[in-house]
Formats: structure tokens, sequence, C-alpha cells
């Protein structure tokens, strides 16, 4: 999580805002929205830590909001505490089966509504450290396969949903075999996690992944890039680890060095592609195919370079 936890407010009373907007102060950054359909929009835009829902709303009731939130593979790890006058166990019941985490009753107790936040805070903070700790690489410190494999398919479901474009790339480093037989596999290790610093610091954006896919592989996940773009980074990226100016002297070019395979979604191909969510692990593995073939390409070609293919096939 965040160092500054994300809340999101949703109340159609301005007044019930304002007085949970007082209590939580200091506890994260605080928005609000005063009705379901625009709770939902701000939800898909910031992805907060914890949502503080009025269940009695008009038009789309807090249960809807709640609803259409868990079923959002992208959203549903959201936790939601419900607001309410209502207080029978029965909604109490119907709300924690829809997902939620907890509930308070109106008016609300400023340190009743004080400590359930935190807890729920801390709840979330923990869950993401063990998460974080399940999904990185032990030796790079990158994000690890797993990691990978979910991001692609988050990223995928955004992409279509938003229409927007989407590239990935594998990376392998040249004669790496050579470079542990001769070097040692412990100077192998040095130069793996020398590779994944380099990579890190081309890749910019928050929302870009630097993954480890295996051995000397690395993966570069790019929502909302395309073609041009990640051809660009690919440029960078093989000129960056050349610069590092490793020594490999059963090398080629007697230096460190990588090869990268570019594969690529534009925007305007993603309406004729299914609208499924259950095909999203398949597109990730065509996605990640041809950036295969790309890379494959790169060998072929010499090494110390960068290959682009189109998507060939979409599932």
């Amino acid at each position: 999580m965040q160092a500054s936890p994300s809340l999101l407010i949703v109340d159609d009373d301005i007044s019930a805002i304002r007085v949970l907007s007082r209590i939580l102060q200091g506890l994260g950054q605080i928005r609000f929205a005063t009705g379901g359909e625009q709770a939902l929009k701000i939800v898909q835009e910031m992805r907060p830590d914890l949502i503080l829902l009025d269940a009695e709303m008009p038009g789309m009731s807090g249960f809807q909001v709640c609803e259409t939130l868990k079923a959002d593979p992208l959203l549903k790890d959201v936790p939601i505490i419900f607001i309410t006058s209502h207080t029978e166990t029965q909604v109490e019941e119907a709300g924690l089966a829809l997902g939620a985490v907890d509930f308070i009753g109106k008016p609300v107790k400023p340190a009743i509504v004080t400590a359930r936040v935190k807890t729920h805070l801390n709840l979330k903070m923990a869950m993401d450290q063990l998460s974080l700790l399940a999904q990185t690489d032990g030796l790079t410190g990158l994000a690890n396969r797993r990691l990978l494999d979910q991001r692609i398919e988050r990223e995928w479901l955004r992409a279509r949903r938003n229409q927007s474009a989407f590239s990935v790339m594998l990376l392998d480093i040249d004669y790496f075999k050579r470079y542990n037989d001769r070097y040692g596999h412990l100077q192998g290790d040095e130069c793996l996690i020398s590779v994944a610093h380099a990579l890190k610091g081309c890749v910019r954006r928050a929302t870009d992944l630097v993954a480890r896919y295996g051995g000397e592989e690395f993966a570069v996940l790019l929502p909302e890039t395309g073609a041009e773009g990640a051809r660009q980074l690919a440029e960078e990226i093989v000129q960056c680890i050349y610069n590092l100016d490793q020594v490999h002297e059963t090398s080629d070019c007697g230096r460190v060095t990588v090869s990268v395979g570019v594969a690529s979604l534009e925007a305007g191909e993603l309406p004729h592609l299914g609208t499924d969510a259950s095909e999203a692990p398949s597109i990730a593995a065509a996605l990640l195919a041809d950036a295969d073939r790309a890379l494959y390409q790169a060998k072929h070609d010499g090494r110390n370079c960068s290959r682009f293919v189109p998507i060939q096939q979409v599932v």
C-alpha cells in the first residue's frame, strides 16, 4: 500500500461526507462521491485502499455499488465499510454476503469510525506486504513470474475496457550460460542483479512493470503503450545494458548485452477482440508468445538488438 492510504467516502448527504472527512482527517488522502455511478468512476481511476459506503442512496444504492465492485476483477479486493442507519441483522448479513468487511451505524461515533478504519487499513497493509513478498523475485527484487501473469491479465482487462494500447517485451541476457561457465554462478547472480537494476532505471512510469521471467530472461509490461513507444524503449534498454560496460569475454561484443523482443496491440485493434473476461489468460499467452518470437528474431539477427512483431493471433 502507498505511504499515504487513499480513502473514498460515498454518501448522497454532503453533511455526512463533511462529518466523516473531519473524523478521518490525517488517516489518508480523502476523496468523496455523492452517488453510486460517480463512485464507480472514481474507483476505476484511483483504486482506493478503503471505501466508506452509504448503504441507502437514491438511484444506485450502496449495495448495488458493492455488488458491482465485487464483480469486477480489477476492483473486487478493495475493502468496503458500509455506513447505514439500518443495523438489523439481516441488513448486515446481506452486506457481508456481498463482500463488505464491516458495518458502522448512523449516527456515526468518531472513536468507532477511527478505530475501525485504522483496523482495516492495517489489515490491508499487512495483506499487501504478504502479497508483495509472494510476488517478488528473491534475487533481483523485481516482480516474479506469478505477479507478471496476474498483471498482464489485469492490464489487458483494463486496456480492453478503456480501448487503449498494450505492449509487452521479453529480453534475454546474451550468452548467459557462457558467462556462468566463465565467471561462476555467484558472479552470474551479480550480473542478473545489475541488469535488473538497469532495467528498473529505464522503465520510469509507475504503471509499467519489470519482472524476472525466468533464468536470465526478463519481461517488461507496458500498459497504454503502442508499438512505437515500446520499440523506442526496447532500443533504449539495449543501449543501456551495453553502456554498463560489464565485461563478458566469451560474448561476441566482449561485454554483457541483451536481446529484446517486443509485441503490441494498438488501441484501434481492440474493438475487434472478444469481451469474455475468461479470455484474458489466453491473451496474455498470445502476447508473451509473440514477444518470444520477436526475441528469437533478435537473437537470430546477431543479438544486442531489439526486434518487433505485430500480434499474429489473438484467441
